[in-house]
């Protein structure tokens, strides 16, 4: 068994902690705009909403599953986030490049940290 160092062992739990608030609030606010967008609107869907709604979808369920299993739940994420920032770049109208980043950004982020959290927990085990 190796000896923890309980700075490191702080850190980590710290960065743990950053990812699932970042996560768990922007999925939210994805959910919630979803809603509120569902309720409000009076036009039919196009595939745009869909694929909004599709990946919001996807990013609860990377951010559920980060919650038990960072390593996997960082991957869904941060492949969902990518996925995602390239549809918003390919129908976005103008500044692709920073709503595709700015929109995708809060996923990828969560997603890397936890990422990162489960390899250095893996790594020190």
């Amino acid at each position: 068994m190796k000896p923890t160092n309980p700075e490191y062992d702080k850190r980590s739990n710290i960065v743990h902690w950053v990812a699932r608030i970042v996560g768990s609030l922007s999925a939210a606010l994805f959910l919630f705009i979803g809603i509120v967008e569902l309720i409000s609107n009076t036009e039919p869907l196009t595939f745009e909403g869909r694929m909004i709604g599709a990946f919001g979808v996807i990013f609860i369920i990377g951010v559920l599953i980060a919650w038990w299993k960072e390593g996997i739940g960082g991957i869904v994420l941060i492949t969902s986030a990518i996925a995602f920032g390239i549809f918003i770049y390919l129908t976005a109208g103008r500044n692709r490049l920073l709503a595709s980043v700015l929109i995708s950004s809060p996923f990828s982020i969560s997603g890397v940290l936890f990422y990162l959290t489960r390899r250095k927990r893996v790594s020190s085990e």
